[in-house]
């Protein structure tokens, strides 16, 4: 069993920015990753790496607001409760040593056969707390993984991002940095995120194969479903392969909506990747009517990423 804000300047070289890796963003980290892994989202804060279906590595963190060292240390050890024993400082692998240059504390473990399990790494500029676990007995798997956590980011310039990047599987959205994580769905033909900021909600969807969705529903029917809102006003979009739907209630209705604990104002625009044969929609709800801006800026930036791109 696995043990249970954007980005942060490197100073080294980042190793896996070149040809075989591609970036991944969830959920505040970024790193690049070989193109052989895939990652599985296994918690909002909690990603596993696999090869040929294999796991090779897993990654959690989370913001540490401790105030005094002892309360850091009590965190540590729940943390690193299954990662074996600590490897004295100045015993250090030669190739951990370069994560002493980005993060402000490093601690590593092994078993007793000496093999490295995984680590502790806190960043000294934004507090964030990242577990790494090797997942594989692979004498390659640690080198790779040094390439990757090389180039984590774990935070934001002091001033704070105006967008976040979530970049997973085989998609990529840049969302308004106020919108939070609520929940998601990774599902056999449906990908799906939902984000809040205030009283509004957005949603993310990703469907395939279209070709076979498309056969039995119309792009208007899966967005009237989508919303589960059959009153939703549908209207052309830029071309034959998308649309968009609206809902703006008269203040009677809208109070309906609302002792309904529905949110009355909808704004959504669903279409087809006709390249990858996918669906994407994006779909706003809120209790006050919704810029049109605000949609089209958040679907000009939700794509279906091909792999020559993903570098």
């Amino acid at each position: 069993m696995y043990p249970g804000n954007a980005i942060k300047t490197i100073k080294t070289k980042p190793a896996g920015r070149g040809t075989g890796h591609r970036l991944i963003a969830w959920n505040g980290i970024l790193l690049h990753i070989p193109h052989a892994w895939d990652a599985r989202v296994s918690g909002q804060r909690h990603l596993i790496f696999e090869k040929d279906f294999q796991p090779q590595l897993q990654i959690r963190w989370e913001k540490s607001n401790h105030r005094t060292p002892r309360d850091l240390q009590k965190k540590l050890s729940q943390f690193s409760g299954q990662l074996g024993t600590a490897i004295q400082q100045d015993r250090f692998p030669e190739k951990l040593q370069r994560l002493k240059d980005i993060f402000g504390l490093v601690t590593c473990y092994q078993e007793e056969s000496g093999m490295i399990t995984g680590g502790l790494c806190l960043c000294a500029d934004c507090h964030t707390l990242v577990l790494f676990q090797l997942l594989s007995a692979d004498p390659a798997l640690l080198e790779e993984v040094c390439d990757c956590l090389a180039t984590l980011s774990c935070h934001t310039p002091s001033e704070g991002p105006s967008e976040i990047l979530w970049r997973i599987q085989d998609f990529s959205i840049t969302v308004p940095a106020s919108f939070v994580l609520q929940n998601y769905t990774f599902g056999a033909g449906l990908t799906r995120l939902s984000f809040y900021s205030a009283d509004l909600l957005l949603q993310t969807c990703t469907l395939g194969p279209a070709d076979s969705r498309l056969s039995q529903q119309s792009l208007r029917e899966i967005l009237v479903t989508l919303t589960d809102s059959p009153n939703l006003e549908i209207a052309a979009g830029e071309d034959d392969n998308s649309c968009e739907g609206y809902r703006s209630p008269t203040i009677p209705k809208q109070v309906l909506f609302r002792l309904h604990r529905e949110k009355p104002f909808i704004s959504s625009k669903i279409w087809h990747d006709t390249v990858s044969n996918r669906i994407l929609a994006v779909i706003l709800s809120s209790n006050r009517p919704i810029p049109l801006t605000t949609t089209h800026k958040i679907c000009r930036q939700y794509e279906i990423v091909q792999k020559k791109n993903n570098l």
